[in-house]
């Protein structure tokens, strides 16, 4: 009996069980929290303390080669000599030793300080002051999420949503910086991700204008701003309509969204639609896309308003060329305009009358043929119709001008009577299907799908060149379309909010 306790006594020691039952797994210490390689100004000092897990029974920090802690916080002390200095981090248990090996670099390093989604001005020491080329890397980034507007440029332009320390190096062959530029949350309150103010409505003339917002006796230029903030700021996601070519809407963030590399960065909501029902042979996506021009602008001058700030335009899949759309060829065949029109003009004039015409009938759906006239910059000139839906004056009440001018890109036209394949509702033989453009546009794809993202790194200048903005603040949506789609009305680009994507967490990839 002595001999089995002995044997007993001996396995036990030895970490052998004699029990029938499967060993349990050993615990191991784990920990996290801390990075391999810190950069340390002189004289300054780094706290670190890691969340350990598990069961540890003792931890030990080691300084170049020297115990100096035994606490689960350590707390650093830079010496007023550049140079690196060797950590050791040891977690012990019953069961074993977990470490990690840490470099800290003490140096004379450049340091900067600025809120989250917020653009900041970086600036080199004086001996690259007048050094040419020089080239921006990030050398250690919390997160992906941020943005060097040019990484040739002697003082380039950085912004990140995460709050933490990002490390970069600033070089011109020999010569070369270290910043250390630390992200951090000073505002009480959180920011949106949606639309924060909305600082001018101008639709043009168009079946849902005075509708959406809601027009009423004696409204101003002010008040239906103020309208068309109610319907499309923060998440209230009711839609403005912008009318026929030209109408547009200008809104701002509480914050820069972040122009993230190869990432889309936000969206403009719209009401576009598949409607599944067009019967061409192998149709492209089609229904209700009635494209909306973006351009953007960030707050170079941090006032918070849009007002000598350069816009910049984002360039959609047919900017310059509607080639390569997959509609392209057939409204072609159709007669459709397929031109792309990069300095148009558009004038409205105030309608004579709005009595319906005398030889109105209603299987037509137009009340009046001859209702709007408008005039364009290449000659041309026609009307807009009034139709049974919306009997209301389409030009915008609030306007004491006889006539509006409106100036931008006209898109090809998109809207093909599509007859043929799918029948008519009424004895034109119009059944008009509103192709999609393929990116780059509001209200073009449905609020869900990933081709209604906007990327900024689509923006481009005056010149076509692209932009390389840090991101933006403000953005315009003016209709980019000019067309008359039968008994559906004029095509016109409707909004209902916007979204910082980032901010909501949504990764999309770009387009290239």
């Amino acid at each position: 009996m002595k001999q089995k306790t002995l044997l007993v006594t001996l396995l036990l020691i030895m970490g052998i069980s004699c029990s029938k039952e499967p060993n349990k797994p050993i615990l191991v210490s784990t920990f996290k929290g801390l990075d391999t390689e810190y950069l340390v100004l002189v004289n300054d000092k780094l706290t670190l303390k890691p969340s350990i897990e598990n069961q540890t029974t003792a931890v030990e920090w080691i300084l170049n080669g020297k115990k100096v802690a035994d606490t689960p916080e350590y707390t650093f002390q830079a010496s007023s000599i550049a140079g690196t200095s060797h950590l050791l981090f040891r977690a012990h248990n019953i069961n074993n030793i977990t470490q990690q090996s840490i470099t800290i670099t003490i140096g004379k390093f450049l340091t900067f300080k600025t809120p989250p989604n917020t653009i900041l001005t970086l600036e080199t020491s004086k001996k690259l002051s007048d050094k040419k080329n020089i080239k921006w890397e990030m050398l250690k980034a919390v997160s992906p999420l941020y943005r060097i507007s040019d990484i040739k440029a002697n003082n380039p332009l950085f912004i990140a949503i995460h709050s933490g320390v990002y490390q970069l190096r600033a070089a011109s062959n020999s010569l070369a910086d270290t910043l250390i530029v630390t992200v951090q949350q000073t505002q009480a309150s959180a920011l949106s991700p949606y639309i924060a103010e909305v600082f001018d409505y101008m639709p043009a003339p168009g079946q849902f204008v005075n509708k959406l917002p809601k027009y009423e006796n004696g409204d101003t230029h002010e008040i239906m701003i103020t309208k068309a903030g109610k319907y499309i700021i923060g998440t209230n996601s009711q839609e403005i309509s912008l009318g026929g070519w030209g109408g547009s809407v200008t809104f701002g963030f509480d914050h820069t969204i972040v122009n993230v590399s190869g990432k889309r960065d936000f969206r403009v909501m719209g009401n576009a639609f598949e409607t599944n029902i067009n019967k061409r042979p192998n149709a492209p996506f089609d229904g209700n896309s009635e494209p909306g021009i973006i351009m953007v602008a960030y707050d170079k001058n941090k006032n918070g308003k849009p007002d000598d700030d350069e816009w910049y335009e984002i360039k959609g899949s047919a900017n310059f060329s509607a080639e390569k759309e997959p509609w392209y060829a057939f409204a072609k065949e159709k007669g459709n305009d397929i031109q792309t029109y990069r300095d148009y003009e558009m004038t409205y004039y105030r309608p004579i009358t709005e009595q319906v015409d005398v030889d109105y009938k209603k299987d037509d759906f137009v009340t009046i043929k001859k209702y709007i006239r408008w005039t364009n910059s290449k000659g041309q000139e026609g009307y807009k119709t009034r139709n049974i839906w919306h009997q209301q004056t389409y030009y915008p009440a609030w306007i004491k001008e006889d006539k509006l001018t409106y100036k931008g890109i006209c898109l090809a036209d998109n809207g093909v009577n599509e007859y043929k394949f799918n029948g008519s509702i009424n004895k034109e033989k119009m059944n008009y299907v509103l192709y999609a453009f393929r990116y780059g546009y509001a209200d073009n794809y449905p609020n869900g799908f990933e081709n209604s993202a906007i990327d900024i790194d689509w923006a481009i200048d005056k010149n076509g060149k692209p932009a390389n903005l840090p991101g933006i603040d403000f953005v315009k949506v003016y209709n980019g379309v000019n067309k008359e789609n039968g008994w559906l009305g004029e095509t016109s680009t409707e909004v209902s909010g916007a979204q910082d994507l980032h901010m909501l967490g949504i990764s999309i990839d770009t387009v290239k």
